[in-house]
């Protein structure tokens, strides 16, 4: 080896010694890189861990949060809606909240006011427009359909079915002739008639008009033309009415202007069960018009028709029939008839329209003659 100086060697050895050490430093330094990486990893691991599970909590705290609007808020509220059912004793029961159910087609439609009560053969098939009913066998009393049927109330001219037995219990000449006075003709309500003053009639057909065209002038001249005149004749009406277990009925004249007759509905199913009885009552209650002769009248003669338009439909067997109105009792109608060889008594006080105490009526005979399964469109 040839003997050159140290200062010769020294660049040599470092050149080789760095040419050495470079591939080892790249590879710790790549080493280096690769733990921090992974180091990194494994910190982010966990909350990247926990991100799906949080993220239905999330999403179910936003969804408790939302409130329903719109239609959502419609169905809400109906499904948390509270049913209720009012019974015939008028008490409105409140039942648990439950869901409405999904809307269906249906054959039928079933319509029923609040007050609706129900009877024990058919709870929710008939619905009608008066405000106190009552339905009764009349054999036995036995009630099919009753709604406030023990509520006093203003009777209106369903008084002179008390008037005429009064009237028929003096007993009478039938045929003495009774003349209309200003004492008749009614000075509160002042209501029209076609019998002016002077108009000269039977007693039979002042009794006949008082029936069955509802007379005010012709009962109140039968009253004060009876033994003892107009006050006695109301007196008996209200012994007569005790006498036949009518105890919430009061009097207080013979034509029902007075809104101080008042009966419960069970008292009047008393009253047409004791009119029954008499032969003359159920015929002119059920005559369904009249043409008589008017002496003393403005005109010569006059055409009277039934109060109660079902005394002449063929589809009705009616024994005994009256109809009364005024604004404090409403419209009023009781019935005696034959409903599947049946008798049985209808009682309909303060019905809400013109026609409706009819129409209930015909409600009851469908429903009735249905057995009580009728559904009402």
């Amino acid at each position: 080896m040839t003997n050159r100086p140290l200062k010769y060697w020294f660049p040599l050895v470092g050149l080789v010694a760095a040419s050495v050490m470079w591939p080892v430093a790249d590879a710790l330094a790549q080493a280096g890189s690769t733990a921090a990486k992974r180091d990194s990893s494994a910190r982010k691991a966990p909350q990247s861990a926990r991100a799906p599970a949080a993220a239905p909590q999330a999403r179910r705290q936003a969804t408790a949060t939302r409130q329903p609007t719109g239609r959502q808020a419609n169905a809400t509220r109906s499904a948390e809606r509270v049913r209720t059912t009012t019974p015939a004793n008028g008490r409105t029961v409140a039942r648990a909240p439950t869901a409405v159910p999904a809307a269906r087609a249906s054959t039928v439609s079933l319509r029923q006011r609040p007050d609706t009560p129900r009877s024990a053969e058919a709870p929710s098939d008939l619905v009608l427009r008066s405000s106190a009913v009552l339905v009764a066998s009349q054999a036995t009393g036995q009630a099919l359909f009753s709604r406030n049927d023990d509520q006093v109330r203003s009777i209106a001219s369903i008084t002179k079915v008390m008037t005429a037995m009064v009237v028929l219990d003096y007993n009478q000449p039938m045929d003495e002739l009774i003349t209309i006075t200003e004492e008749d003709i009614d000075a509160t309500r002042r209501l029209g008639s076609r019998l002016a003053a002077g108009t000269t009639l039977s007693r039979a057909e002042m009794l006949r008009l008082s029936l069955m065209s509802s007379e005010n002038r012709a009962t109140a001249a039968l009253a004060r033309t009876s033994p003892g005149g107009t006050r006695e004749f109301v007196a008996q009406m209200n012994l007569k009415a005790r006498a036949l277990g009518m105890h919430q009925s009061r009097f207080e004249d013979s034509t029902g202007l007075h809104s101080g007759n008042v009966a419960t509905a069970q008292d009047l199913v008393r009253l047409v069960k004791a009119g029954m009885s008499y032969p003359t009552l159920r015929e002119y209650t059920t005559t369904s018009a009249l043409r008589i002769d008017t002496p003393g009248n403005r005109a010569a003669q006059l055409q009277f028709n039934n109060s109660n338009q079902l005394v002449a439909s063929p589809d009705w067997e009616i024994g005994l029939s009256k109809t009364g109105f005024i604004r404090e009792a409403g419209r009023c109608l009781v019935m005696q008839t034959r409903i599947n060889g049946e008798e049985m008594v209808i009682v309909l006080l303060d019905s809400d329209g013109t026609h409706s105490r009819i129409g209930d009526a015909n409600r009851i005979r469908r429903w009735i003659e249905s057995g009580y399964s009728l559904r009402l469109i």
